[in-house]
């Protein structure tokens, strides 16, 4: 679908892909709303898209949190009466012992990565299915969410799941007769975010926030269900979801630091 004067939702857009799309957005001639918890940072992002030409509303406030986004989604529809793409953009993988993690830290990343978008996509399908012309739901996963990664567990786990709620999403919206609304799962690779900086985790054929945010933008345009990017870790990650188990977690191991 064309990204040209839409409605555009993108949460956790204070920083890293979602800052940068924003950004890449906000050049055509887009109303842009902006979602995260971080309000100076947001603040800079919205006044560079509105630099740009875009208009532009901010939302400051914690998406795992429902009421909140119901509250986002809510006044989007008073004001502009429709949300043609949403990407939904909140997520944090800090590496994570499994054998020492506590409980709270491992709900914790199943509440950022997976809590955080069932609390957006309710409001979303919910005004999505009274709207007639092609609209998006997409959700910022990774090249992770295949296979369980030592380091991983948590981030992996969360991000399996919201792959899986999202493909069974789609089927059922195809079942329903709600074929105008697209869901798409975005699965980059290694970025080189501010977060991901320093995280102690190889980070093979990294890509810049930029390169990143025209990847999506393009999956946008060619709705692909799945954007998978860059090339080579995406090639390496299909590789490794049919090689034999012992194998791949001989590969995944390696690379695995000694202590945690």
């Amino acid at each position: 679908m064309e990204y040209r004067n839409k409605v555009i939702l993108i949460t956790g857009a204070s920083s890293g892909i979602g800052k940068s799309t924003a950004k890449a957005l906000a050049q055509f001639n887009n109303t842009i709303i902006l979602t995260a918890r971080r309000e100076s940072l947001l603040k800079r992002v919205a006044n560079d898209v509105i630099k740009s030409g875009s208009e532009c509303l901010t939302f400051v406030g914690d998406g795992r949190e429902p009421s909140h986004a119901e509250a986002v989604v809510d006044e989007i529809v008073k004001r502009f009466g429709k949300i043609d793409i949403a990407l939904l953009n909140i997520g944090m993988g800090p590496p994570s012992n499994t054998l020492e993690a506590s409980v709270q830290t491992i709900l914790d990343c199943m509440d950022i990565n997976y809590k955080s978008l069932i609390n957006f996509y309710v409001p979303l399908i919910r005004q999505m299915k009274k709207q007639k012309e092609v609209c998006m739901i997409s959700h910022m996963n990774s090249l992770a969410t295949y296979f369980g990664i030592p380091m991983q567990g948590d981030y992996t786990a969360a991000k399996g799941a919201a792959r899986l709620f999202l493909e069974t999403v789609r089927m059922e919206l195809k079942h329903f007769g709600f074929e105008h609304i697209r869901i798409q799962t975005v699965h980059p690779g290694f970025v080189d975010t501010d977060a991901s900086k320093n995280d102690g985790i190889p980070a093979p054929n990294q890509i810049s926030e930029e390169k990143a945010a025209a990847y999506v933008l393009k999956g946008f345009q060619k709705e692909w269900k799945e954007n998978r990017f860059p090339f080579g870790t995406s090639l390496a990650t299909r590789i490794g979801r049919i090689a034999p188990l012992r194998l791949r977690t001989k590969i995944l191991l390696s690379e695995a630091p000694k202590n945690f």
